[in-house]
């Protein structure tokens, strides 16, 4: 499944990059599917497909956005892939709010389902923490809010890191 998957990434990334929303919305449509019915097997197609489905993100076209959002907390609920962490932290500096808002909800939802074993590794521990600092002082008050609760469930997770 996975191979298959592969073979058609070039196909997919580009019908999800489309105009045309109905073509669009089914490749969308596809990978939320294919992330429930994989779960965590879906990790070697993250670095494929996730970096086009966050750059919907940043489109003007609500339609767009409010499928990828969508996807993307599916991706991350279904899958509980720790290495989806430093794709949604890249959010953290979009021009877009919406893509800031989404990156922010993804990095919460991944703090509140990945295994906190993976999350506590220096690394990803970091990249939380920097996406904190910088979500924190944000001109969007949705975004400043979304990493308060960010900040309150990695305080739960990690107390140990937070005196630091």
């Amino acid at each position: 499944m996975i191979a298959g998957m592969r073979s058609l990434s070039r196909s997919l990334n580009n019908a999800m990059n489309s105009e045309r929303s109905r073509l669009s919305g089914s490749a969308v449509e596809l990978l939320t599917t294919l992330a429930i019915g994989l779960g965590s097997s879906f990790e070697p197609l993250v670095s494929i497909l996730f970096p086009t489905l966050l750059a919907l993100c940043g489109r003007t076209n609500k339609v767009f956005t409010a499928r990828a959002r969508a996807c993307i907390l599916a991706i991350v609920e279904h899958t509980q892939l720790p290495s989806l962490l430093p794709y949604l932290a890249e959010l953290g500096s979009h021009k877009s709010v919406f893509a800031r808002l989404t990156g922010a909800e993804g990095v919460l939802a991944c703090l509140n389902c990945c295994n906190p074993p993976d999350l506590e590794k220096d690394l990803r521990a970091r990249i939380v923490e920097d996406f904190i600092k910088s979500t924190a002082r944000d001109a969007s008050a949705d975004v400043r809010k979304a990493s308060k609760k960010i900040f309150e469930a990695y305080k739960t997770l990690m107390p140990g890191r937070v005196e630091k």
